[in-house]
């Protein structure tokens, strides 16, 4: 791994953190925004995805996505309790939790206790066979009942303890209720009835996307991660470096920085750059380009986002993306912006080359940072890989 000696401002580290949660209604008030570019995306059906959603009840969050996956979460710097309920019938409810001060982030913690009014609560899943699937559904449903109605909620492990907030927990499982289509029936989190689960709505048709052929990266093999691989010795292109915006991205003048170019072969005639512009201690902004061979003809690389960019934004309201890492094998292009060094908060953007365009496949984020790993976060835009 390569080390880049760089410096950050307080301000930077924390732009990233807040990019979701600015976006969030509080108490009711929801945000719902508009599908993004669907260049070279295909709908799976006719029916349209949702739009995603994000609420805010008091000490809890919620977001469903586009495909009508809802998380909860609530907690603050001494852990976190999270749950969340797949679309459509017959699905049970997960429940999670964390603790970066009783244990390490990201790791797992086996011993770590949930505490509901004192109760005490396991609610991982042990090995699941046909004979204990309905017992384990019921022993999710009724922790998932008595959170909403905790007064106090609290981490342990061991002599340790670490308090979570608890208030707005069953306003938040009853919207997901609503948005889900279970109110009033025997699968629902909050307002359970007598109406039978099989009459929740199946989960919508997600936007299909279909990458390109992988290619043979031949002398750009190991360029398509250069914040973490040594990449191999490639000479931008003139036609990149005589450009304007180029030569104004290039004004840091940290030579470790400016060697960090990305280069990936797209198809036999399209190549991917990725020119190195500023850092901050763990986050560095590129420009990219689409070009022909060897750098011929570029321009600027057309990346649909979910939200617009907001000034206070890593890497601002301009063209710049922030640790970009591409998988050639998938043709996925993916940044995060991280909100701080331990990556445990952020934003993660995922792009899928088609052959034609990048269409965004992806997009999952976290504007706490609470020590929740990213598998852990909301997603906010997902599609179907076809």
């Amino acid at each position: 791994m390569r080390t880049l000696i760089l410096a950050t401002t307080a301000a930077l580290a924390l732009a990233a953190c807040g990019r979701e949660a600015a976006s969030e209604k509080t108490e009711g008030a929801a945000s719902a925004p508009g599908a993004p570019n669907q260049l070279a995306v295909t709908p799976a059906a006719a029916a349209p995805a949702m739009q995603t959603e994000n609420r805010t009840f008091r000490d809890w969050r919620v977001v469903c996505d586009n495909g009508n996956a809802c998380v909860a979460w609530t907690g603050g710097d001494g852990g976190w309790l999270r749950v969340a309920i797949q679309p459509g019938p017959g699905q049970v409810p997960s429940i999670e939790t964390g603790s970066w001060s009783l244990g390490e982030v990201g790791e797992d913690a086996p011993a770590l206790t949930l505490l509901i009014d004192g109760r005490q609560r396991q609610p991982r899943a042990g090995p699941q066979n046909a004979a204990n699937a309905q017992d384990h559904a019921d022993r999710m449903r009724r922790i998932v009942a008595e959170i909403a109605q905790a007064k106090t909620i609290a981490l342990a492990s061991s002599s340790q303890r670490e308090a979570i907030p608890a208030t707005g927990a069953a306003a938040a499982f009853l919207w997901i209720d609503e948005r889900q289509g279970r109110l009033d029936t025997t699968g629902a989190l909050m307002r359970r009835g007598a109406r039978p689960d099989s009459a929740v709505p199946t989960a919508p048709p997600l936007p299909r996307v279909t990458p390109a052929r992988a290619v043979d990266q031949g002398a750009f093999r190991g360029a398509e991660n250069p914040m973490e691989n040594d990449p191999p010795k490639l000479a931008v292109p003139a036609s990149l470096e005589s450009r304007t915006d180029v030569r104004e991205c290039r004004t840091e003048g940290n030579p470790t920085l400016n060697a960090a170019t990305l280069a990936v072969k797209l198809s036999a005639n399209t190549e991917l750059w990725g020119i190195p512009c500023g850092s901050g201690a763990y986050n560095a902004t590129y420009k990219l380009f689409l070009t022909g061979l060897n750098g011929a003809n570029p321009r600027p690389a057309a990346l649909p986002e979910r939200l617009p960019r907001r000034e206070g934004d890593i890497g601002g309201e301009g063209p710049w993306l922030v640790n970009p890492v591409y998988d050639t094998a998938a043709q996925t292009l993916t940044v995060f912006p991280r909100g701080r060094g331990l990556g445990d908060c952020g934003t993660i953007t995922t792009w899928t080359w088609t052959g034609t365009a990048f269409a965004l496949s992806e997009e999952r984020g976290m504007g706490d940072c609470w020590g929740i790993s990213p598998d852990h976060w909301p997603t906010y835009w997902r599609t179907q890989r076809g």
